[in-house]
């Protein structure tokens, strides 16, 4: 079960690098755009991966802290948001 979690967490790893280059090359306006989704733009969905990863670590480790709501806005920008 193990090896399962740690290929699954080698996979987010490298779904977000390459999300977060392809976010990096947009203008502001693209990147906040409100595009009618439940977490209005690319900014709030970003936001909601990190909210959900940080829920699933809480629940895998017992550890950790996280918001109670999943469109929470943990990050106002994108730099601050992928470190």
């Amino acid at each position: 079960m193990k090896s399962h979690f740690e290929m699954m967490a080698s996979y987010n790893e490298w779904a977000n690098v390459r999300l977060f280059r392809s976010a990096e090359t947009l203008d502001e306006v693209l990147y906040r755009k409100e595009v009618g989704a439940y977490f209005r733009s690319l900014h709030g969905t970003l936001n909601h991966l990190l909210v959900s990863d940080r829920i699933w670590m809480r629940r895998l480790s017992g550890t950790g802290e996280h918001p109670e709501k999943l469109n929470a806005i943990l990050f106002h920008d994108l730099p601050s948001l992928r470190c």
